[in-house]
């Protein structure tokens, strides 16, 4: 049950946001063990100036295609989990929207059950 907040540089055409969304989604079900069917993002596009981020903090060069991926997910992922998906995420980037691996960070944030409520104000469940 991820939401993922991706803050991209303003001027993003309407392609480049659905494949990017759909490269986003497709990697989270192979390598962050994610339903198919759950899928909620947020593309944010900044305008020059809106976003500040280090060039070279490590990592980079970073370029004007920055692209940073918050991810909020309902439960913890094992290491070796998360690095899958961060490889896979940049390398996909790469090879299908030319993104430069430098140019992509993810971050991650992991939350109770009980801090999502997905509908009609009752709180989520695991499945039994």
């Amino acid at each position: 049950m991820p939401f993922s907040r991706i803050a991209l540089p303003a001027g993003t055409t309407p392609d480049f946001k659905k494949t990017l969304s759909e490269i986003l989604h497709r990697t989270l079900v192979d390598y962050f063990d994610v339903p198919p069917d759950d899928c909620f993002q947020l593309l944010d596009e900044y305008a020059p100036g809106q976003r500040v981020f280090s060039r070279d903090y490590l990592g980079g060069p970073r370029s004007e295609g920055f692209i940073w991926f918050h991810i909020t997910a309902g439960r913890p992922r094992s290491a070796q989990q998360k690095e899958q998906f961060y490889y896979h995420l940049s390398q996909r980037l790469a090879s299908e929207l030319t993104v430069r691996p430098e140019d992509v960070m993810v971050t991650l944030s992991f939350t109770q059950p009980e801090d999502w409520s997905f509908a009609s104000g009752q709180p989520f469940h695991w499945p039994v």
